[in-house]
C-alpha cells in the first residue's frame, strides 16, 4: 500500500491485490467504451480517497479488477449493494488506511452511478472488463462527489499500471486537478 498526498487536494491510498470490502450485488450497472490497446495481464487494485475541507473529511473506498479481453471495447461493470445508504446499520465494516473510523462495506445505489459515470470519463482503458466489486463508505463523510473521485483515482492507477507506468505518479497528477 502506498499513500499519495497532495497538499490542499487530498490523500489517496493505493493498494494491489484483494481487499476485505467485498459485498453482494443486488444489480450491476454496465457500460462500454472503445478500448485503447490490449494487455495480457489482469490487475486487482483498490484506492481509498480522503479530502479535507475545514471540518469536513469526504472519503470513499473503491476497488476492482481488470481482466484483459479481445476486441475493441472495454466493458465497465459496477456492483450495486443489496442495501440503501440509510439501511446499512448492521452491515459489516472494514478498516480505513487514512481515517480513524472504519468503512461500512458496500456501494449503495446512491453512490454507484457516480462510480459508473467516472469510469466512462478520462483516460482510455485496454480491451477487457473493469469490474468494481469492492467498496466502503461513511454515512456522514461519503458523497457522490468523493465516490466519483475515488473511481477516477482507481481507473487512473490501473491504467498506469497496465501500461507499465508509475501508478503513484499518475494518481498524483490526477489529484492535483481536484
Amino acid at each position: 500500500m502506498t499513500i499519495v498526498e497532495v497538499e490542499r487536494h487530498g490523500l489517496v491510498a493505493i493498494g494491489e491485490g484483494d481487499h476485505p470490502a467485498a459485498y453482494q450485488a443486488a444489480e450491476w450497472l454496465r457500460s462500454s467504451r472503445p478500448a485503447v490497446g490490449t494487455v495480457a495481464n489482469p490487475v486487482r487494485m483498490h484506492v481509498e480517497v480522503l479530502r479535507r475541507f475545514g471540518g469536513l473529511a469526504p472519503r470513499a473506498l473503491v476497488g476492482g479488477q481488470f481482466v484483459p479481453g479481445q476486441g475493441n471495447q472495454t466493458q465497465f461493470t459496477v456492483a450495486v449493494a443489496t442495501f440503501g445508504l440509510f439501511d446499512a446499520d448492521d452491515e459489516p465494516t472494514c478498516p480505513s488506511e487514512l481515517w480513524k473510523e472504519p468503512f461500512t462495506v458496500g456501494l449503495p445505489s446512491e453512490f454507484a452511478r457516480a462510480v459508473a459515470d467516472a469510469l466512462g470519463e478520462g483516460p482510455g482503458v485496454p480491451a477487457g472488463t473493469l469490474t468494481i466489486d469492492r467498496a466502503g463508505f461513511d454515512l456522514v463523510n461519503s458523497s457522490e462527489m468523493i465516490f466519483g473521485q475515488a473511481a477516477a483515482a482507481l481507473k487512473t492507477a490501473m491504467v498506469a499500471q497496465l501500461s507499465g507506468q508509475d501508478a503513484d505518479a499518475a494518481t498524483r497528477t490526477l489529484v492535483n486537478t481536484w
